[in-house]
């Protein structure tokens, strides 16, 4: 799924090595994306996404997606 922040403030951590603590990668805002690589690509998400405010998303599915760029092409 891909993300698209419509309002509030998110953080982003990611676990490098098993074991080790989170490490705070980037803040996300309003008009912000994040997913894209596991939208592409058909993976898990790696990093651990945290709302630090309250926030409304708006989503894209893969399977949308992909109709999406069939059509255009």
């Amino acid at each position: 799924m891909l993300y698209l922040i419509g309002e509030g403030r998110l953080e982003c951590h990611i676990v490098m090595k098993q074991g080790d603590a989170p490490v705070h990668l980037k803040n996300y805002e309003e008009g912000e994306a994040f997913g894209e690589l596991a939208l592409l690509y058909n993976c898990p998400r790696a990093a651990t996404i945290k709302a630090l405010t309250n926030a409304t998303l708006y989503t894209l599915d893969r399977e949308t997606f992909n109709a999406i760029v069939k059509e255009q092409s």
